[in-house]
């Protein structure tokens, strides 16, 4: 492929080499703050730079974004250079697979400059980590940024390959947090401000100090007080739209089920997870994500979902870390007070996104009361997916006592959190056992209340939970 060839190939990807073209104007306005980390990443760092998740949460607009950040800093358009690796001329001749890398970086790196390179599902190229690396050992003058929305286990052993010269950063289908600022980016434009302005709950929390994590949930409570109303709806909304972007412009719930059965499940069930296994029955892998769906929050074992899902244990046993892997769900397991122990066959494994449980067991719209604790704990699982500080998520049986989730920490210190969504307060006396039995210092409850309450367990309303930790 000569010059003229490649430029010809790369010009509908890069529309602002074109000093006319609109191409900011139609980038949507909302920005995820996933923007904000990737240039902060390559201002700070001089890794690669990896952006790694599920398929349609608007990863190739983030890395849009980022291109029209640069340019707003100054950075020349010519030298940003987007491609996406899922081109059909790719495809035509498998010697333009290897080569391809080679003459982008001999057509558009100078010396006299960084270029900047955003290769778009960068998995499609066969060897793609032996480029990258060969790139950056040679030290050659070029930021690298590189997205896949293929399942994540795709990239583990290419990552392995980068270590220490690659910095993933894991993009999610939209948070509530998110969701929220997105419903109310034009009708109320101060909730920005005031999620700018939001003090710190989870480190109150995980900072062992009651009266200060409840001063902390309290101050949260007033800063959103004035948007109860919109953030009650948005609650519900957010249980039955979740936060695959796309699924909200779709009117008919039965275009919104067809959409995330193909793009989220079909997609990554048939087509992602055959490339790192071989199924002789990709079936049996749907039929246990599907009972893995129709049961959120409940303790799983191993035996019990072999018969009632009438599957072989080695189907569960394979594919249940596998299924994790692809971002479709999130397994949590038994809480054991042991800094190292043997895993138990029992988990609870919930959706990593409501709507992907919409869609599969084909309902739509607000949950009632009776399926809204399952939607709460989905909602502060996901959550919780997003706390750094954590060195695991289990969830706590004993005799009677339960308990959604124990968030380890800090070593082994442990935060307990009891979801009630189905009665006003409900009973939280397996929270008040955990904290005499471990010496545990703050317990939280997330429960319907209007109001944040300090007592032996700290009561947060869901709302505030979600917005602020």
């Amino acid at each position: 492929m000569n010059s003229d060839a490649l430029r010809t190939l790369l010009t509908p990807y890069n529309p602002w080499w074109d000093p006319a073209s609109e191409w900011r104007e139609r980038l949507p306005a909302f920005e995820r703050p996933i923007v904000k980390q990737l240039e902060e990443d390559l201002r700070q760092v001089p890794q690669i730079v990896s952006l790694t998740g599920p398929r349609r949460v608007g990863k190739s607009t983030a890395l849009r974004h980022v291109v029209s950040h640069l340019h707003s800093h100054g950075i020349d358009p010519a030298s940003t250079v987007y491609f996406s690796f899922d081109d059909p001329a790719l495809f035509v001749d498998p010697g333009i697979q290897r080569r391809i890398f080679d003459q982008l970086t001999a057509e558009f790196v100078r010396a006299d400059r960084d270029t900047y390179f955003f290769f778009d599902e960068i998995q499609r190229l066969p060897k793609w980590e032996l480029f990258l690396k060969k790139a950056y050992d040679t030290k050659l003058r070029a930021r690298f940024v590189v997205s896949g929305s293929a399942s994540s286990p795709i990239f583990r052993h290419s990552h392995e390959s980068l270590l220490g010269r690659i910095k993933d950063r894991h993009l999610l289908p939209f948070s509530f947090r998110e969701y929220a600022a997105y419903r109310l980016r034009e009708r109320a434009p101060t909730f920005a401000t005031a999620l700018e302005d939001c003090p710190d709950l989870r480190g109150a929390l995980l900072s062992g100090d009651v009266e200060l994590a409840a001063r902390t949930a309290i101050d949260v409570q007033a800063l959103f007080a004035p948007y109860t109303s919109d953030l009650n709806d948005i609650v519900r909304d957010f249980c039955a739209e979740g936060g695959f972007p796309e699924v909200w412009a779709l009117a008919d719930p039965v275009r919104k089920i067809e959409y995330l059965m193909e793009q989220q499940v079909r997609k990554v069930l048939y087509e992602d997870l055959t490339q790192i296994a071989e199924y002789r029955k990709p079936e049996n892998v749907l039929r246990l994500f599907l009972y893995l769906l129709a049961h959120p929050g409940v303790e799983l074992n191993v035996a019990r979902v072999s018969k009632d899902a009438q599957l072989e244990r080695r189907v569960i046993d394979e594919n249940l870390p596998r299924l994790e892997l692809t971002d479709l769900v999130v397994r949590i397991h038994k809480f054991r007070h042991q800094p190292l122990r043997v895993r138990a066959s029992n988990v609870k494994c919930y959706p990593i996104d409501l709507a992907l449980r919409n869609a599969v067991l084909k309902t739509w719209g607000p949950p009632d009361t009776q399926t809204m604790g399952y939607y709460a704990e989905g909602l502060v699982v996901r959550s919780l997916l997003e706390w750094k500080e954590a060195l695991e998520l289990s969830y706590y049986r004993e005799g009677r006592d339960e308990i959604d989730f124990v968030v380890t920490y800090g070593g082994t210190r442990h935060l307990p959190i009891e979801v009630k969504q189905r009665t006003q307060e409900g009973s939280l006396a397996a929270l008040r056992a955990f904290r005499r039995k471990y010496d545990v210092p703050i317990a939280l409850g997330v429960t319907r209340s209007l109001e944040v309450v300090r007592d032996d367990a700290l009561r947060i309303p869901l709302r505030y939970f979600l917005l602020a930790a």
